[in-house]
């Protein structure tokens, strides 16, 4: 097998993948979803670009499915470069007002939900979830921007909330939760997805995909999603931590420069 490109110093890849990915029982509600393909709540930015010109996804549904699938053909390359199978991951996108149910023991994913869960192997988002990070709703109703820290507009910025998901994934995949859960905690886990997004957010850029403002849209929302309780055992990671790991991936455009989360 060939060296998998991911490790660094003793912390191997810890990342999220999707290759063959399907959607789950739950339907698109298309009264709530505004359309990625409209005109951004970013005050003058773009979209990303996915798929061919003129055949941008117009409903919230679409756009989580064309991302997961984009940052799904990055993983697998990833992975065939190293030799590894291709990566596979089931996702369900929840609509509006309805819940759904996991194995991980939260009962009844909701309207807020934005979850990869081990145990089935899926991604869980809520419909409205991604819709309010897309239109700013939820500007100052997260632990970071609550006080002070970015916040969540654009459609780049649910592109972050997929690829952060995605990550965790890979990293499930690659057996780094067995290997490195009793040794660290959440928050490392945490910072490398981001680290993964990013890294994958530089793929969009080298293929010229990235319009004017996506990657602000990404660091303000990794700054909004950090929190301040480094005694919670569910911690993720400070806005700075967050914002940092996240260029971390970008800059370096490579999941190598992510495996430092990992070390003990």
């Amino acid at each position: 097998m060939k060296k998998l490109l991911f490790v660094a110093g003793a912390a191997a890849l810890v990342a999220l993948a999707a290759a063959t990915v399907r959607l789950g029982a739950a339907e698109a509600d298309d009264r709530h979803a505004t359309p990625p393909g409209a005109a951004s709540a970013g005050g003058g930015a773009q979209n990303l670009v996915l798929g061919d010109e003129g055949d941008q996804p117009e409903t919230i549904e679409e756009f989580l499915t064309a991302v997961t699938e984009d940052v799904d053909r990055y993983w697998t390359a990833q992975f065939e470069s190293a030799g590894l199978a291709e990566p596979r991951v089931t996702y369900a996108w929840i609509p509006e007002g309805m819940t759904a149910e996991s194995v991980c023991g939260v009962d009844g994913l909701g309207d807020q939900a934005a979850a990869y869960c081990p145990g089935d192997d899926t991604i869980y988002i809520s419909e409205k979830f991604a819709t309010d990070i897309y239109t700013g709703a939820l500007d100052g109703a997260l632990p970071g921007s609550a006080n002070g820290y970015g916040g969540t507009r654009g459609d780049f910025a649910v592109a972050y909330i997929v690829a952060h998901e995605y990550a965790h994934q890979v990293q499930a995949e690659l057996g780094l939760y067995e290997r490195y859960g009793q040794q660290l905690p959440t928050m490392n886990f945490e910072l490398q997805a981001d680290c993964y997004a990013g890294a994958w957010a530089k793929s969009t850029a080298d293929d010229g995909r990235l319009e004017e403002g996506d990657v602000q849209e990404a660091l303000d929302a990794a700054l909004a999603v950090g929190d301040f309780d480094p005694a919670n055992p569910g911690h993720h990671g400070t806005p700075e931590q967050r914002e940092a790991a996240w260029s971390d991936g970008f800059e370096s455009g490579s999941p190598d420069a992510c495996g430092e989360y990992l070390q003990a």
